[in-house]
């Protein structure tokens, strides 16, 4: 059984059955390090709208067993389901596509470091949307590293969360080819 196949037995949500996991697929489309531009500002394709299944199978596959966190009825009666601090990082790859900030989907990718800052809980019911900035980008040790800030706002214009991430990215189209040959 490959990889992909595999990974089907695991959506347990509607958006999760509809989310392109095969991360190769539309890869020639993602930003590369070699075109990145510090500084530009874009928005994430789609907007994710918060729904208790989705927290409570992100929170469930976080290992988590508050039932705060997992127990739909209990969380009603006692202010509500609470989201995993890391249940931003699932938004981010829901709200983008191959536009802006779709380099943390390219295969070959590895993760040195994230930074999350919550400013609010995340509510079932609000439509959440991304703003995407390109913050750095460096070689050290011959590795390409790029840096963003993605922003989340509800409807309202609320700010919830800053998710800082670095990644280590191959740095060109050809690059990423490579990766996927093996």
């Amino acid at each position: 059984m490959n990889e992909l196949d595999r990974l089907k037995q695991y959506p347990a949500t509607a958006k999760q059955r509809r989310f392109e996991w095969d991360f190769a697929k539309g890869a020639e489309k993602y930003e590369v390090w070699d075109e990145i531009e510090i500084g530009a500002t874009g928005e994430g394709v789609q907007t994710f709208q918060i729904e208790e299944e989705d927290v409570v199978s992100f929170n469930t596959a976080s290992l988590e067993t508050d039932p705060a966190m997992v127990d739909v009825d209990h969380a009603r009666q006692n202010g509500g389901l609470v989201a995993h601090p890391l249940f931003v990082v699932s938004i981010a790859f829901y709200c983008i596509e191959t536009g802006m900030g779709s380099w943390i989907r390219t295969p070959g990718a590895s993760n040195p470091g994230q930074r999350i800052e919550l400013f609010e809980p995340f509510e079932i019911g609000e439509e959440i949307s991304a703003r995407i900035t390109h913050k750095d980008k460096w070689i050290r040790r011959g590795r390409c590293y790029l840096e963003d800030q993605w922003d989340f706002y509800n409807e309202h214009g609320t700010l919830k969360a800053t998710w800082h991430v670095r990644l280590l990215v191959p740095r060109t189209r050809d690059n990423i080819r490579e990766f996927q040959t093996l």
